[in-house]
């Protein structure tokens, strides 16, 4: 992607701008709840999409229950193709987003990105993020097929960015049947973590507000929008509801809880 377009992506998405749903004039499928085992959010797939994108607060996450040793875990991102990865079994999705993480009861806060099925990358000390900064996030295809994701943070009070993040690539396992963008996703999730047998406990984030919610189609194919609950499977509890969450196409705003 040209320079100067990654430029404005960035300034059309570290400040907020008003962001317009390309889609809003075509007919929407149909509507449906999902329930999943570690994901919270919501979904839009059955077409194509060329762009997805959210702002949120970086919640505090809560430490002190973490034992010794222990860890815990919760990832907020957008991405495309990931429904699809999740469901249909295909390969290709295109992250980024915000981990929030405890390493026994000291919290941290790190950008995160991910060309599934490659393994999760972290933004280093140049990309310093604490709980109460507003993040921006987005992923575009750019025309030769590759993905572009983007992601700003600004302080708490502050009315500029303290960086900008950008990276560009492909999912390893994009083909012509399974481009990696089939989905729309933004998603409060709980990740694997390296050395655990299945997935980390959630790390207590309490809630999350997902805003300026919005998302582009690449075709004008009709499509479906579920809301991802989330199950624990082991207890039987499902542990995010939402709250204010429009029954439109493409909802600007909605809040998942941890309960």
């Amino acid at each position: 992607m040209d320079k100067s377009v990654i430029n404005k992506l960035f300034m059309f998405a570290a400040f907020s701008w008003l962001l317009i749903d390309a889609t809003a004039s075509h007919a929407q499928a149909s509507t449906a709840d999902v329930t999943m085992q570690n994901w919270a959010g919501y979904v839009i797939n059955d077409a194509a999409y060329s762009s997805v994108y959210a702002s949120w607060v970086v919640p505090s996450v809560d430490c002190s229950a973490i034992a010794a040793g222990g860890a815990s875990a919760s990832y907020a991102w957008v991405g495309l193709g990931g429904y699809n990865d999740a469901v249909l079994k295909q390969n290709s999705l295109e992250q980024i987003g915000t981990a929030q993480s405890c390493n026994g009861t000291t919290p941290s806060y790190a950008v995160f990105y991910e060309f599934v099925p490659a393994g999760p990358q972290f933004g280093g000390a140049q990309y310093p993020l604490s709980a109460g900064d507003t993040v921006t996030a987005m992923v575009v295809q750019n025309l030769d097929g590759s993905y572009t994701l983007l992601e700003s943070a600004t302080a708490k009070g502050a009315t500029s960015p303290k960086w900008m993040f950008n990276t560009k690539g492909s999912a390893p396992g994009a083909s012509a049947l399974d481009p990696g963008n089939k989905s729309a996703e933004v998603v409060m999730e709980q990740p694997g973590i390296v050395g655990w047998i299945g997935r980390a406990p959630v790390a207590n984030y309490g809630s999350i507000t997902f805003f300026n919610v919005g998302f582009t189609k690449a075709n004008t194919a009709s499509d479906e929008i579920s809301k991802v609950q989330y199950f624990e499977p082991l207890s039987g509890n499902t542990l995010s509801n939402f709250f204010a969450f429009p029954a439109t196409l493409s909802p600007t705003s909605f809040i998942v809880y941890q309960i």
